[in-house]
């Protein structure tokens, strides 16, 4: 007697991000104030017509004692999740205190299409790059782009202090679920404090404290992820150091 072999047709983080990573989605991008976005309207849409079965749901926003805000989204596409945060900004993409409503309900729906993000639709974005990585040729010549050289921490480089991050309100329930969850969000962490090493010290700073209940996610699940990131944030804030010297000479 002879057994049929099956094989399951539900999706894995591998087929969703190959399939979602390869849409283009460069006429959907909007340019403002330096960074690029994408309507939550379409990118939800997109997600529907290759998982209608996906759901997502918000958690309760965090809120620290200075009054900035920070809000929760979760998206799952059958057993397949990814969580994302963002804090509550105004036009110069700077944390606000104490937002009204609307200004949560407009950040939570940034959150959701960065959150689609994590899935892989328009991932590039993020990353800063211009074209999605398919296989086909480019229409136009891609002009590429020169990493940021990224410096080694010093001895002698003073860490992040506990003291100089402000305490916010822990998440109800642990968000980073595996070590590939943790990988993203380190990877996200990471790209996203390196736009701030155009900015200054201080800005880096506070980026850090707007997402202190993530990084202590990571120090007390993920230590090796949290070390890295950790190391990371001191080699930018010494560089930001360095720059800021050495323009006041």
């Amino acid at each position: 007697m002879s057994t049929k072999k099956t094989t399951s047709s539900e999706p894995t983080y591998q087929s969703v991000w190959e399939r979602l990573s390869e849409v283009d989605v460069n006429e959907r991008a909007e340019k403002k104030n330096g960074l690029t976005y994408l309507s939550w309207a379409w990118a939800w849409g997109t997600l529907m017509e290759h998982y209608p079965q996906a759901t997502y749901e918000f958690f309760n926003e965090q809120r620290d004692a200075q009054g900035y805000c920070e809000v929760w989204c979760r998206i799952k596409i059958g057993d397949l999740e990814r969580t994302m945060w963002l804090p509550v900004m105004d036009y110069k993409n700077q944390a606000i205190q104490n937002p009204d409503m609307r200004k949560v309900s407009d950040t939570r729906m940034r959150c959701l299409t960065k959150c689609i993000g994590m899935f892989g639709l328009g991932h590039y974005i993020y990353a800063g790059e211009d074209l999605p990585p398919d296989n086909s040729p480019p229409s136009e010549p891609k002009q590429e782009k020169k990493p940021a050289k990224k410096k080694e921490p010093a001895q002698k480089v003073t860490p992040i202090k506990q003291e100089e991050v402000a305490e916010q309100a822990q998440p109800a329930e642990n968000h980073i679920g595996s070590k590939e969850e943790a990988d993203n969000v380190l990877a996200f962490m990471i790209s996203t404090a390196d736009t701030f090493a155009t900015g200054t010290e201080q800005d880096l700073i506070d980026f850090w404290k707007q997402n202190k209940q993530v990084i202590d996610l990571l120090d007390q699940n993920y230590n090796e992820h949290y070390e890295q990131l950790k190391g990371h944030f001191t080699a930018l804030r010494q560089q930001l150091k360095t720059q800021k010297e050495g323009t006041n000479e």
